[in-house]
């Protein structure tokens, strides 16, 4: 009978341990969650602020890659011979940044590259390498960039597919150049610019071995600009003058450049002018025109005048490729008792891709 009751005593007991224990178990994993589930959402807020800050890094950064391939194919005909080519009319590839910083101004940098498609095809020198800053003040930068004299009286009329242009101020005058510190501020329609090249590989010139400076004007339909160039070699200066004017009228562009070079070892002024125009026919096709001079005044046994014209047609299948056909003619004045130079036709067809990808 003892034992009748004991057994009736536990048996509910028995029945209710397991209960006690799974009330326990599940009190315990409701714990656990509710902390990994705290632990979660704190995570989450730590990813949701990097992300919002790496946005705001991004949006704070634009860049591009960008090129253009610019293949020809010719012939080269003087009374000698005719030499048929494939020519590349300064092919290059490249990459632009700039990057907003929390004081309003902006920095920026710029590579660029030659692609010789020409020859072996291979991948070139740098044709810009530079880093600067910009803002109200203005813009500074240090590399390899352009000089004043091509933005301001080159660019104008640097209008065809080939190597060898602007027609004749490619003869005298300069490009890009590297060890450059320059400097640029528009007021309103006014842009001044200016540069100076250090070369501490130069023992010969102390300080700056070129100084370039020049001011523009540009209207609503027409630009006028002037610049000036300054060199100094071992022993000799070179000083150009330059100026440059442009006018659109409907369909029509027109623009001219006149160069004066002043260097003590040829003994005289070397001129050039650059006259150009272009057409556009419709959406697809333009012409382009253009016709140069060059005089040296040196003895007739050593004179280089030129003069070259130039006439292209384009088909621009879209913005970013196009075809086109050339022909130039040189004519140089001395040609008969200066046997360097000779009289040519140029004949030329040629494709161009550009691409500009931003991100």
């Amino acid at each position: 009978m003892k034992k009748t009751r004991i057994k009736s005593v536990l048996l509910p007991l028995a029945l209710a341990l397991p209960v006690y224990a799974v009330q326990a178990a599940e009190e315990v994993t409701e714990a656990e969650l509710q902390r990994q589930f705290n632990e979660i959402k704190t995570r989450l807020a730590q990813l949701e602020q990097g992300k919002v800050a790496t946005k705001e890094q991004e949006s704070n950064t634009d860049m591009s890659f960008y090129g253009t391939l610019r293949p020809t194919f010719g012939v080269t005909s003087t009374d000698e011979s005719d030499d048929w080519d494939v020519g590349d009319a300064l092919s290059r590839i490249g990459f632009a940044a700039e990057h907003k910083l929390s004081n309003g101004m902006i920095g920026f940098a710029k590579g660029e590259f030659k692609v010789q498609i020409q020859g072996d095809a291979h991948f070139g020198d740098a044709r810009k390498a530079y880093v600067g800053i910009k803002g109200d003040f203005g813009r500074i930068a240090i590399g390899k960039q352009e000089t004043t004299h091509y933005a301001l009286i080159g660019i104008p009329v640097d209008i065809f597919n080939r190597t060898n242009t602007p027609l004749g101020y490619d003869d005298v005058s300069v490009f890009r150049k590297q060890e450059l510190v320059s400097y640029r501020k528009s007021f309103g329609n006014f842009e001044i610019r200016g540069e100076a090249q250090f070369s501490g590989e130069d023992k010969q010139n102390e300080g700056s071995d070129l100084v370039n400076a020049g001011v523009s004007y540009t209207g609503s339909d027409y630009s006028l600009a002037f610049a000036y160039l300054t060199q100094d070699f071992d022993g000799t200066d070179k000083n150009t003058l330059g100026f440059s004017a442009t006018k659109s009228i409907g369909d029509w562009y027109f623009a001219a450049a006149y160069l004066d070079l002043e260097h003590d070892v040829v003994g005289g002024d070397i001129t050039t002018i650059d006259v150009v125009a272009t057409y556009a026919i419709n959406s697809q096709y333009k012409l382009l025109f253009g016709a140069s001079q060059l005089d040296d005044e040196q003895a007739a046994v050593n004179s280089k005048d030129v003069a070259r014209f130039n006439t292209t047609l384009e088909w621009q299948g879209t913005k970013d490729f196009r075809l086109f056909i050339e022909y130039q003619h040189n004519e140089y004045d001395n040609d008969d008792v200066n046997l360097s130079v000779s009289d040519s036709d140029q004949l030329t067809v040629g494709m161009r891709y550009n691409f500009d990808y931003k991100f």
